[in-house]
């Protein structure tokens, strides 16, 4: 005959019932621990939102495999070599300028894995990333959907932080450096991305804690990429949370009116760009500050410089936490048709500046 199955006892179901509150109080005690040891980060998360988490996660993975596949976001150089010239729009048809203030991001963890060479180092950092995505999987945070800033990452961040506390001696960025650091001289728009809105939030941690001025979140910003590490986890109208240092912790005014959620696969990378150049001159702000990515930002300058202008951001990225300002005009041509052009007399390198290759 087969044996029957064990019944729990009443004894025996008590004692799981209260072993089950005693972890319960447990967890509540240690977050009353982390909260008077890290008083301006976030809660952690509660256990009750797992589900909900994982089920999230799970939908911006599926979004980004299809979006990995079928996406056409690159703007490809026969793209920009069909695009309207902007050098036809000359002085005399400017109608309005805009001071944009380029901030990369500093290195992500996706950067780390992926964009230091494809030595047998990197085994060992695929290995390491795909453990600490493992770790992840309850939780609001990911390596690699909405890749966030890596050690590296956050030592840049501080390293801009430090070169923005001392004078500027460069007379050509003087005027860049003081919209940098001065509460209120400059809108501050970011990407929506982890990597970004946490290089903003330490490299201007000064200006933001005196000032508590608001970031606002810009879904054009959004990196030209089909990798994972594009996909937003911001949710629409929101923004990302942050962790893993006390400055990316502290209370920020995260504006998130202009974040459309994920970038469609209809708002390709160059419908982004026209979007973004078209918002930024029509405000009427004098001095905008867009912290955002290296690829977004090289087709910014092949889009919009002059054809007959060579600038080495036609061809070089943006170094990591590197700031490099311009003038953004718009206009129209002889012929009456509008134009967005860069200045390109107007560039100039505030910190760090492009690549070597």
């Amino acid at each position: 005959a087969p044996r029957a199955e064990h019944a729990m006892t009443p004894l025996e179901a008590a004692a799981w019932a209260l072993l089950f509150l005693l972890l319960l109080r447990a967890l509540s005690k240690l977050q009353q621990v982390y909260a008077l040891i890290r008083p301006e980060a976030p809660p952690p998360p509660s256990l009750l939102g797992v589900p909900a988490v994982l089920l999230r996660k799970a939908a911006v993975t599926a979004r980004g495999s299809l979006y990995l596949i079928f996406s056409r976001d690159k703007v490809s150089s026969r793209a920009i070599s069909r695009a309207p010239d902007a050098g036809e729009l000359a002085s005399s048809g400017v109608t309005r300028e805009v001071r944009l203030i380029f901030v990369r991001h500093g290195e992500s963890v996706w950067n780390l894995v992926f964009n230091r060479g494809f030595k047998p180092s990197m085994l060992w950092r695929l290995l390491t990333a795909i453990l600490y995505e493992l770790y992840l999987v309850p939780l609001d945070d990911s390596a690699f959907l909405d890749s966030p800033l890596s050690d590296l990452g956050m030592s840049q961040c501080e390293a801009l932080c430090k070169f923005l506390s001392q004078p500027c001696v460069d007379p050509l960025a003087k005027a860049d450096f003081a919209a940098l650091t001065t509460p209120g001289a400059a809108l501050l728009v970011t990407s929506p991305l982890r990597r970004c809105v946490g290089s903003l939030a330490i490299s201007l941690h000064a200006r933001l804690r005196e000032s508590k001025e608001p970031v606002l979140l810009h879904s054009s910003l959004q990196e030209i990429s089909r990798n994972f590490d594009t996909q937003s986890l911001a949710p629409r109208g929101g923004a990302p949370r942050l962790s893993g240092s006390p400055k990316l912790e502290a209370e920020l005014n995260l504006d998130g009116s202009a974040n459309d959620g994920n970038k469609s696969f209809a708002f390709t990378g160059a419908k982004r760009l026209d979007d973004f150049a078209h918002w930024a001159t029509t405000r009427q702000d004098q001095t905008i500050i867009v912290c955002g990515h290296s690829l977004w930002f090289r087709n910014f300058f092949q889009l919009y410089l002059p054809k007959g202008a060579e600038h080495a951001g036609r061809t070089r990225k943006i170094v990591n936490c590197g700031v490099v300002g311009l003038t953004l005009q718009f206009g129209h041509t002889a012929a009456g048709l509008s134009r967005h052009r860069i200045d390109p007399d107007s560039v100039a390198i505030v910190y760090g500046g492009f690549s070597a290759k």
